[in-house]
């Protein structure tokens, strides 16, 4: 297993009050909170785009450029 990687984040005072307060409600450290939470975020959102991009293939959307407005005209 790979070591974990350190982060460091600044919060807003109001805002680390907050998570002051919820990680007491749930009798752990700030730190194991917020991993906690942003993990389960980071692992949801990665799902989220891997899904999208198999339903892309499987429609056969393909990493197509986007065209600009000038390959428009005026619309």
């Amino acid at each position: 297993m790979l070591d974990r990687k350190d982060l460091r984040v600044k919060l807003h005072p109001d805002d680390h009050a907050g998570l002051t307060l919820l990680a007491g409600a749930d009798d752990c450290e700030l730190s194991a909170w917020a991993e906690r939470v942003l993990v389960r975020e980071i692992r949801r959102r990665v799902h989220a785009a891997t899904v999208i991009a198999d339903t892309a293939k499987r429609m056969g959307i393909t990493g197509k450029v986007i065209p600009t407005d000038s390959q428009f005209g005026d619309l």
